[in-house]
C-alpha cells in the first residue's frame, strides 16, 4: 500500500492544490490511516475532489492538529459529517463542505484516514485551497 502527497502552490496567486493519493498496490484499499502531512502556509480549503481508478465506494476523513501536539486525532475532525465520500462511482466533488472547519492554520499536520472503502484500489484526493 503507497500514500503520497504533493503541495502546490501557483506564485503570485493564492490558489492552489493538495493532492492526496492513496494506493492499494492493485488490492482494495484498506481502512485506517493512510497519510500524514505536513501544512507549512495557512490555508482556507474550498473544494474537495475524490477520483478513483474503478467504480467503488470509499469514505475518508481529514484530521488536523498544530505540529506540536501531532499526531491528529479523529477528535480533531475537520470534515464533520460531510466527509469526502464515494458511492459507487468514479468521482466525486464538494465545494460546499457543510461542517467543514475549512481553515487550517500554519504549521499544521494533516492526517487522511480511510473510514470504509470496497472496490476501489487507488483514490485521489485533491482539495482545493485559496
Amino acid at each position: 500500500m503507497a500514500a503520497q502527497s504533493a503541495f502546490t502552490q501557483t506564485p503570485g496567486n493564492a490558489l492552489g492544490t493538495i493532492n492526496l493519493v492513496i494506493d492499494g498496490g492493485g488490492a482494495a484499499i484498506t481502512t485506517g490511516v493512510k497519510l500524514d502531512i505536513y501544512i507549512p502556509t495557512s490555508i482556507t480549503i474550498t473544494q474537495a475532489t475524490l477520483l478513483a481508478d474503478q467504480s467503488g465506494s470509499i469514505v475518508l476523513d481529514l484530521w488536523v492538529d498544530t505540529y506540536a501536539n501531532y499526531p491528529p486525532t479523529v477528535l480533531k475532525t475537520i470534515t464533520a459529517s460531510a466527509k469526502p465520500t464515494l458511492a459507487t462511482a468514479l468521482k466525486s466533488q464538494d465545494s460546499t463542505l457543510t461542517g467543514w472547519t475549512t481553515v487550517i492554520p500554519a504549521g499544521s499536520s494533516l492526517r487522511v484516514n480511510v473510514d470504509s472503502a470496497t472496490t476501489v484500489t487507488r483514490v485521489v484526493l485533491a482539495l482545493k485551497y485559496n
